[in-house]
């Protein structure tokens, strides 16, 4: 299709496109194959006849020219006109801009308002003659000009405004008289600010005349009229929060007051007052006031250093119910600790964190509120269903909870074993006779600390732990984990596999530094500092450390000192360190140090072009020597 259009005559007769807009394709093909000589009569030319020429702006030097003939400004007044509208020209002719002056300067808009809103030369001129129009419509305006602001509204909003305004009986004739008469505000300042809020003539004129009394009761006239968006909020609202205000110890109150959270209202005003300033709040949730207001005050309650109170704002992503839960569970005789430790919990709404705070209060033999804190992250229905579950569940001889009893027997703190569970709910959904036999085989045969890091060992049967405990334990004796239990039967079978092997090397107590010393013939201070050097080594599988000593000592006839020169070579794999030994033997290369073999790819292939580069120069000067 686009080579259709690049043969396609400027002159096309049948296609009148005086009014078609093929803004949307990239490039303007079509603009420049559908233009007729009507369309450019008045605009300024192309900068050549091309197909490309036609996606490019249009030349700046004559557009400049053109606006400052007809607006009689500066050489600086028409550059800003021109990077305001620059983008428009990449879809408009500049005939736009120059057809919206005329129409602004013919209804009397003086050319300062051209100046100061450049940004309004850039509507299609339709659109803009249908915005004047309109305003000049609206009821009870002497002069219509005063209404230029509205320009920079929208078509759709400005016909709502004007729809609304024929409607309406209201004193002075619309809203903005009403509002200049009420203030006391000349009617050009209304207009201003009204242009900016346009939205408050969706506002219902019942609510609208509630509102404003409301307002200037309380606050001073000039401060309604630059925040009238304070207009929209419900009445109820309104006389409630100034009631509030009027009790605080501020000196003047503003309409942003009212708009902003509670939490922004409280006890945060008191360290501003104290330096003897008003507040100024930016925004209602994320204004730098606000944040440092909570941070502030999350330092004074946790008594915690600035960088944990971010670190804390941070995970909870400035939730605007952090500082009242706080407050709320340090009433509750929770630890600052604790809340630090589990920040995550603030998240959540003041009402919820109360229902789930009341909910393990109900839990039997509970000991301490800080002891199940972590169960807070939970749900308010999970956290119910496990409160019921450990009440009527009954362990030990003693009357206590899972929890408690596992942090009896493991030796672990009640907070440490509840998190690891609030991570784990199947927990408390294992039946009780499972609980009891596998955390019983699991201590007699295991770490506590392995334990309480794999938990998933606990979904299984006794009869399985046992069973796998006791395959196990023939093979690595007391190095037992949680995930033998659970891991499938061939992934046990090649680890115990794996675990013969190298007891086979390494005898019963034999360590891998034993087993350099023997068999590379070094002493322990020499084996010592090859895993220092290289502390994974230890990692590695003692089969393949001998595999590879095997290859690099019997094979390629290097000396155990290279070996401890460069321990990284018994981490690589062997197949790669066998392919590219036998590449650098083909080339003639047998590399003095190891670690060639262990670089990169790219750092090895590298090497080996530099090799054969040099080798090829020596060739070069021995046949022209």
């Amino acid at each position: 299709m686009f080579k259709w259009l690049q043969f396609v005559p400027k002159k096309c007769n049948t296609l009148s496109t005086r009014n078609l807009y093929v803004g949307a394709l990239d490039g303007g093909l079509l603009r420049h194959a559908f233009r007729t000589d009507d369309a450019n009569k008045d605009d300024l030319p192309l900068v050549d006849d091309s197909i490309s020429a036609a996606t490019a702006l249009w030349r700046k030097e004559e557009l400049l020219s053109r606006l400052q003939s007809l607006l009689n400004c500066s050489h600086g007044q028409t550059e800003k006109l021109y990077k305001a509208n620059r983008k428009a020209l990449r879809i408009f002719a500049p005939k736009l801009l120059t057809d919206n002056i005329e129409l602004l300067r013919a209804n009397g808009i003086e050319d300062k308002f051209i100046y100061d809103n450049p940004r309004v030369l850039s509507t299609p001129t339709d659109e803009l003659s249908t915005k004047l129009k309109l305003l000049r419509e609206l009821p009870a305006v002497d002069d219509s000009k005063m209404l230029t602001p509205f320009l920079k509204a929208s078509l759709k909003s400005i016909q709502r405004m004007i729809d609304v305004a024929k409607q309406e009986k209201i004193a002075g004739g619309n809203r903005i008289n009403y509002i200049s008469e009420r203030t006391g505000t000349e009617v050009r300042t209304v207009i201003k600010f009204f242009a900016t809020n346009i939205r408050v003539y969706r506002i219902a004129l019942d609510k609208f005349i509630a509102n404003l009394d409301l307002c200037l009761k309380h606050l001073e006239p000039a401060h309604v009229v630059r925040h009238l968006s304070v207009l929209a909020y419900a009445p109820a609202s309104i006389r409630e929060r100034l009631k509030a205000l009027e009790n605080s110890p501020l000196e003047k109150i503003k309409p942003w007051m009212v708009r902003v959270p509670e939490i922004a209202l409280g006890k945060s005003f008191e360290a501003v007052i104290e330096k003897g300033r008003q507040p100024v709040f930016k925004d209602s949730v994320t204004g730098a006031w606000f944040e440092t207001y909570v941070l502030k005050r999350m330092e004074s309650l946790l008594g915690c250093t600035e960088e944990t109170s971010r670190e804390i704002y941070e995970k909870c992503k400035g939730s605007v119910h952090l500082v009242e839960n706080i407050e709320f569970l340090l009433e509750k005789g929770v630890l600052a600790e604790t809340i630090v430790k589990h920040a995550t919990i603030l998240m959540v709404k003041r009402e919820d964190l109360q229902q789930k705070i009341a909910t393990l209060g109900t839990l039997q033999c509970l000991r301490n509120l800080n002891d199940v804190i972590p169960l807070c992250v939970l749900k308010a229905y999970q956290l119910r269903k496990i409160v019921t579950n450990l009440n009527n569940e009954q362990l030990g001889p003693v009357n206590t909870n899972r929890i408690y009893y596992f942090s009896d027997s493991t030796g672990f703190s009640p907070g440490e074993v509840t998190e690891q569970f609030a991570r784990r709910t199947f927990m408390f959904r294992v039946p009780k006779d499972s609980f009891l036999a596998n955390l019983k085989l699991f201590l007699e045969h295991m770490n506590r600390e392995d334990i309480l890091a794999d938990l998933w060992a606990f979904k299984y049967s006794p009869g399985i732990v046992a069973e796998r405990i006791a395959r196990a334990k023939e093979v690595r004796g007391k190095k037992l984990m949680p995930w033998m239990v659970r891991c499938p039967d061939v992934v046990l079978e090649k680890s115990l596999q794996l675990t013969k092997e190298s007891g086979a090397l390494l005898g019963e107590n034999e360590t891998i530094v034993e087993y350099f010393c023997k068999r590379l013939g070094l002493n322990r201070e020499v084996a010592n500092s090859i895993i220092l050097k290289a502390p994974s080594v230890r990692n590695v599988r003692i089969t393949k450390v001998k595999k590879v000593i095997d290859y690099l000592l019997d094979e390629l006839d290097y000396n155990p000192n290279d070996i401890a020169l460069n321990p990284r070579i018994l981490m690589h794999s062997l197949q790669t360190t066998k392919k590219r030994m036998a590449q650098l033997k083909e080339i003639g290369c047998r590399p003095k140090s190891l670690i060639i073999v262990c670089k990169s790819q790219r750092q090895y292939d590298l090497f080996v072009k530099e090799w054969m580069d040099s080798k090829e120069r020596k060739k070069k000067m021995q046949q022209y020597g």
